[in-house]
């Protein structure tokens, strides 16, 4: 009985055939955030790439809030009252959804500087520009500059945005025009 035992063992590995291993390609671009500037890139490539399931990774869930430019707001300010991540994703997704199959984004921060609360916790500040491949011919802005003050914090060895201050810095529109105009 043990002899047929070890038998039927020695003839398992040729039941099982092993994979290749999936294309680089495939794999996902997150990168755990154990630095500031990991979910920095981490956030900037999702933007970049429209990849809502990373996007929705970059903040910290029910603590998010999201404070948008009070004049580009304007008359629509109450869609902002409570904003948090399912807002996030919704307004993602929508400009996602007018954007063409492939096409990228480009996200650039410039005079970035963070200001630690404490260790686990920080205010990054910086300029942005975005440039958003869309093809709602309704909303005609392909480049949005302003400043960026996102208040990032550190749980179970992983920073997550929880505030987002967006400021426009011109008369240029900003990224609040964007949210604005894609959460429908």
């Amino acid at each position: 009985m043990r002899h047929r035992f070890l038998l039927l063992l020695l003839g398992l590995p040729g039941c099982f055939q092993l994979r290749e291993p999936e294309p680089a390609a495939a794999a996902s671009e997150w990168i755990q955030p154990t630095q500031i500037d990991i979910l920095l890139t981490n956030f900037t490539t999702t933007v970049q790439r429209l990849n809502p399931g990373n996007y929705e990774r970059s903040f910290s869930g029910p603590d998010y809030r999201f404070t948008p430019d009070p004049t580009s707001a304007g008359s629509a300010s109450a869609i902002f009252i409570n904003w948090s991540t399912p807002d996030e994703l919704t307004y993602f997704n929508g400009l996602r959804r007018r954007s063409a199959l492939g096409a990228t984004n480009s996200l650039v921060f410039s005079g970035r500087n963070d200001n630690f609360f404490t260790a686990d916790s920080a205010e990054v500040s910086a300029l942005y520009v975005l440039r958003i491949s869309q093809q709602d011919t309704a909303f005609r802005p392909t480049q949005v500059q302003g400043n960026i003050r996102l208040v990032v914090r550190r749980r179970s060895n992983e920073w997550k945005i929880i505030r987002w201050r967006d400021q426009r810095t011109s008369a240029a529109p900003c990224w609040t025009d964007v949210k604005k105009y894609f959460v429908r």
